[in-house]
């Protein structure tokens, strides 16, 4: 299958970002959560993301600025759209009575939709990236179940759940990250929570070895004042497909 003109200038975007971040693939799979198989065909423009959510994680682990994030998300939604668009029939089939069903966009109406979005005033920028970005969300109240992971070996291996082994979960994940921002609620590894939606560009935590993440997912709680807490995105290996939290 060709590769649409947007799947082109998405991917050379990526690619650009990733040479200049001077990382391997396997690298920003170990930083991202996402395969490395994933990553080469989003590089070269064979795969488009059906999430803007697991382009923005690549791109902050590449060191993307703001303005090359909004560039990023532009060229992601014409990409989305053109794919969206070469996936339906150039002919429509008859209904049972005869008349034939009410048709779809066309591509070009596709396009120029994605255009008109994302050209509105800079002021506007931030709801539109939402709006955009949670269009395949799940059903109103879904979660998806996240797995922690501890990156310390020893902690891995230990069944016995000590305290020096949990983990933390953020009462606030744009505040700093230490004893005075986590709730009561403990996790250990292997535990599972279940997340509602992901927030990409929260307090930065590194873990034991040097990885760096801004991505939390808030989890439900019965514990809790609040129902809710966060776990960071550097203690879980699994990646779900949630909506963007809006705080």
């Amino acid at each position: 299958m060709m590769q649409s003109e947007e799947a082109e200038r998405f991917a050379a975007h990526i690619q650009r970002l990733k040479n200049r971040a001077g990382t391997s693939f396997e690298e920003l799979a170990r930083r991202t959560g996402i395969s490395s198989s994933s990553l080469h065909r989003y590089c070269s423009g064979t795969k488009i993301p059906t999430g803007y959510g697991v382009v923005h994680t690549v791109a902050k682990a590449c060191g993307a600025s703001s303005d090359e994030l909004r560039e990023l998300h532009r060229l992601w939604a014409l990409a989305d759209a053109a794919r969206s668009a070469s996936t339906e029939p150039d002919t429509l089939p008859t209904s049972v009575s005869g008349a034939p069903p009410p048709r779809r966009r066309s591509r070009r109406r596709r396009l120029a939709f994605a255009t008109v979005m994302i050209a509105v005033p800079a002021a506007l920028t931030a709801g539109v990236v939402a709006w955009l970005t949670i269009t395949d969300e799940p059903e109103s109240g879904a979660t998806a179940p996240v797995r922690v992971f501890n990156v310390e070996e020893g902690c891995r291996k230990r069944g016995d759940r000590p305290p020096g082994c949990s983990i933390g979960l953020a009462i606030n994940p744009r505040r700093n990250y230490d004893a005075h921002n986590v709730v009561s609620h403990r996790v250990w590894h292997g535990d599972a929570v279940n997340a509602d939606c992901i927030l990409y560009d929260g307090d930065e935590v590194t873990d034991e070895i040097g990885t760096k993440s801004t991505r939390w997912y808030r989890v439900r709680l019965n514990d809790v004042p609040s129902g809710h807490a966060w776990l960071s995105g550097i203690r879980t290996r699994d990646n779900p497909a949630l909506p963007t939290c809006v705080l």
